[in-house]
């Protein structure tokens, strides 16, 4: 049987089945930058063997879907780990923009009502901004008393899209929280990012998560980049040379 947990106008959470959640502790993050928020949190759910417990629904759902192991996919998912207590909220896309203030507000205030422990936001911080050899840069909830190894985001940056959404109402509503920005290629999506972003939570909830497998896909990825810039540059020469390649 679904449950409709809590709803507004335009979203609603429908659990597939009821748990006491709280004390657990919640992981999302967004298709931003290098998609660090959607890999991460796919990464963790599958390689925990997660469960399905529900899904939010906005006003208007997309005209696509696929199938996974557990089902059809539906674009905002909620899984949950009663061994490790976690709950991870897999957005596979950004919520439609006319509802993402609402989708936000729904979703947080499900997450309070719940008493959730702490809320840790993935997201990604552009790769060019790095100033050492930091590998990630992190914000801190004005409720949070967590203090990581990493250097916090310089003032002045700016973050944007459903994750400022959620650390504004997280602010409001009060939930502890902190936001774990792993440096990350643009415009593409970026494993290596997702990687460093699953060990920062194997470390704030004692788990081991293996990671070989996004720094593998990393490397293929960079490999691939590589021979596309090593193909242009030839083209580039045999171009100037007169020896055109037409395609």
């Amino acid at each position: 049987m679904d449950f409709i947990e809590k709803s507004s106008k335009y979203v609603k959470v429908i659990l597939f089945d009821r748990h006491d959640i709280t004390g657990y502790n919640a992981i999302t993050g967004f298709p931003g930058f290098g998609y660090t928020g959607y890999l991460t949190t796919r990464y963790i759910v599958q390689e925990l063997r997660m469960k399905r417990m529900g899904v939010i629904i906005t006003q208007e759902l997309p005209d696509y879907t696929s199938l996974e192991d557990y089902g059809i996919v539906f674009p905002h998912e909620i899984f949950i780990d009663q061994d490790n207590g976690l709950i991870v909220v897999i957005n596979h896309s950004l919520p439609v923009k006319r509802y993402r203030d609402h989708y936000v507000k729904v979703l947080l205030k499900w997450l309070k009502d719940n008493n959730i422990g702490e809320l840790v936001l993935i997201g990604g911080l552009n790769a060019k901004l790095r100033e050492g050899a930091e590998r990630y840069r992190w914000i801190k909830g004005s409720t949070s008393k967590r203090i990581l190894n990493a250097p916090q985001m310089k003032k002045g940056l700016y973050v944007v899209g459903p994750l400022a959404h959620t650390i504004l109402y997280s602010e409001l509503l009060n939930i502890p929280y902190i936001v774990v920005l792993p440096y990350a290629e643009p415009l593409r999506p970026d494993p290596r990012a997702a990687a460093i972003a699953v060990e920062v939570i194997n470390e704030l909830y004692g788990l081991s998560i293996d990671t070989s497998k996004l720094y593998e896909e990393a490397r293929r990825i960079e490999q691939e980049l590589a021979e596309i810039l090593r193909q242009q540059e030839e083209a580039m020469k045999k171009s100037r040379k007169g020896e055109y390649i037409y395609m």
